[in-house]
């Protein structure tokens, strides 16, 4: 497995970067895997996804394109969506260029809040050259009461006043921000109830990037997965939308954290990444 790097897009004097993993000299690749980060839209970075399922999905002939975002509260949702549709944009003008592909199709897939992020893009944003929607523990809507109410879970850590998280908070845009230098304005924001303030302008903005049951109904073949024991994003997101999406794969695993496919140690994760490439493999087969 081979990884280059490309700038996408600039904002400001920010650099908007993807890392390209692929098989070396090899441009029969199934599809590609447009992979979007978590980390609450307020910390993260594009590189996170663990060797051992990157090298897998590059195995198995699905390229991964691991994309930069803005993140919040220095930019807000509107201009994080218009910086990944600038990313898929540069996919498709240049996967045979600069990528070296032969094809062009494309699975979007996020983790946690990157699952967000495939779920508006994915009904937002739809192209032809979009195959699938993947989403490991995302949710599809900020209108639900869980985000906006202080977190029982996030409270049984040290509080951490909103004033002095707000001092993380950068002048200018920024991404690729390590959990250690920003996980306490993501604590905080759940603690007290006011993370969404961080990524919208407005409280209306919350419904703004809120899916409909019309939309839902209309994305395109799914693959969801989360833990029943979730403690960061309720697993009723994942059960509500495997029920409204008309095509979809549903594999929850039983009693883990929130990022289950985290620890390697645990056979759960790289199950489920088995069970996503047979999804995949299918999703192509009847397209």
């Amino acid at each position: 497995m081979i990884k280059q790097e490309f700038c996408y897009s600039q904002l400001n004097d920010l650099d908007l970067s993807v890392t390209f993993y692929s098989k070396q000299n090899d441009s029969s690749a199934k599809a590609t895997l447009i992979y979007l980060h978590g980390g609450g839209l307020l910390y993260g970075s594009r590189d996170d996804l663990p060797e051992t399922y990157c090298e897998l999905l590059v195995e198995k002939g699905y390229n991964l394109l691991t994309v930069d975002y803005p993140l919040a509260p220095e930019v807000k949702l509107p201009t994080i969506i218009n910086c990944l549709r600038e990313a898929i944009d540069w996919f498709l003008k240049n996967y045979q260029s600069i990528l070296g592909l032969e094809r062009s199709d494309y699975f979007l897939f996020g983790r946690s809040a990157g699952g967000f992020l495939s779920y508006l893009l994915s009904a937002r944003y739809a192209l032809p050259e979009q195959k699938g929607l993947i989403s490991f523990y995302g949710y599809y809507d900020l209108i639900n009461p869980t985000f906006s109410q202080p977190s029982s879970y996030y409270n049984q850590f040290p509080k951490i006043a909103p004033l002095t998280a707000q001092a993380l908070i950068q002048p200018e845009p920024i991404a690729g921000v390590s959990i250690n230098e920003r996980f306490s304005l993501y604590l905080s924001g759940r603690q007290f109830g006011n993370w969404l303030s961080y990524l919208t302008n407005s409280p209306s903005e919350k419904e703004t990037f809120s899916l409909t049951d019309a939309e839902l109904a209309q994305l395109p073949p799914t693959f969801l997965a989360h833990s029943s024991a979730d403690q960061d994003v309720p697993v009723e997101a994942s059960r509500i939308a495997s029920n409204k999406i008309s095509n979809v794969t549903y594999e929850e695993v039983e009693k883990l954290p929130h990022d289950f496919d985290g620890d390697l140690t645990k056979n759960e994760g790289l199950n489920v990444y088995h069970a996503l490439i047979e999804w995949l493999d299918k999703v192509l087969a009847t397209t």
